[in-house]
């Protein structure tokens, strides 16, 4: 399914990291690897921006290697941003490159260096809003207080134990094409959220109904052979789902970037602010997969 894939790396330490998980993505043939050069910050430093290739050459032709012993076929590519370079710029390199090699996923890693970033790099937030391909995000592990990271759990397949949270509008029932076309899936794990307060007059007959259709979707998806378990919850559905990722020990959450309140007129919003909240709170990997129907 993802057989080419794009991956921009700055080659730090969670680079690397994601880097060593990129094997697990299914159907995977190929990688384009991908290193911006920001020419505002070597200049900063007082250095011209070929005095950054030499060393950038050195580091792709590392983890082509590495890539190249995984069995994939690997190709790099080293872009030099403008003088007013910005998370636009690098981005946009990013998104250029996509389109040119035509890839079928781009995967990159989410980390924020300060409080704006909300705990999500500014240039992968700038990627989640304008991408037209999957998205794949990968988060650094988290710090404990002293500033360590903390030992992550052992890790299973990125694909093994699936959380695919649905309000059962259009875009959102692109999860079911995702997960039939989709080879490698242990478990799928479905959710939705019933937004509503506990004191709703109305909240029984809006579980009711997502419970019906929530059963029917893991009816269809249990006769294609996958083991499902499904859950109706009420609250806030960013904060449900990844509660739920946490205590199902999730290996990924995969949803559309659009929802039911994009079909609300909601269009200027590429990106749903559900996806968006799920994306900046994760802390385990989230696939943004993009509805092949732009009219809905």
């Amino acid at each position: 399914m993802y057989q080419k894939v794009l991956f921009p790396t700055d080659f730090s330490v969670h680079s690397q990291q994601v880097m060593e998980r990129i094997g697990e993505i299914p159907g995977i043939r190929e990688v384009v690897l991908l290193h911006v050069v920001d020419t505002a910050s070597v200049q900063k430093t007082g250095a011209g921006p070929g005095t950054e290739i030499e060393p950038v050459t050195s580091l792709l032709e590392q983890n082509k290697k590495f890539i190249g012993d995984l069995g994939l076929t690997v190709q790099s590519h080293i872009e030099i941003t403008e003088k007013t370079a910005h998370q636009g710029t690098i981005g946009s390199r990013i998104l250029e490159t996509a389109e040119r090699e035509n890839v079928s996923m781009i995967v990159m890693g989410a980390r924020g260096k300060s409080l704006h970033d909300l705990f999500l790099g500014s240039v992968s937030i700038y990627v989640l809003h304008h991408a037209t391909v999957p998205l794949l995000l990968v988060k650094s592990p988290q710090q404990d207080s002293t500033g360590e990271r903390a030992t992550p759990p052992a890790t299973r397949p990125l694909f093994a134990k699936v959380l695919i949270p649905t309000d059962f509008s259009a875009p959102a029932g692109e999860a079911l094409r995702f997960v039939k076309e989709t080879a490698g899936i242990d478990e799928i794990i479905l959710l939705n959220v019933v937004h509503a307060e506990k004191n709703d007059s109305g909240l029984p007959g809006l579980i009711k109904s997502a419970t019906v259709n929530i059963g029917l979707i893991r009816d269809e998806l249990a006769r294609s052979g996958f083991k499902v378990k499904e859950h109706v919850r009420v609250g806030y559905p960013p904060d449900e789902i990844n509660l739920l990722a946490g205590q199902e020990e999730i290996t990924l959450i995969a949803m559309s970037p659009l929802g039911e309140g994009w079909l609300r007129g909601l269009k200027e919003l590429f990106v749903g602010s559900t996806t968006y909240a799920v994306v900046r709170r994760a802390d385990r990997p989230v696939l943004v997969f993009r509805p092949i129907n732009r009219e809905y």
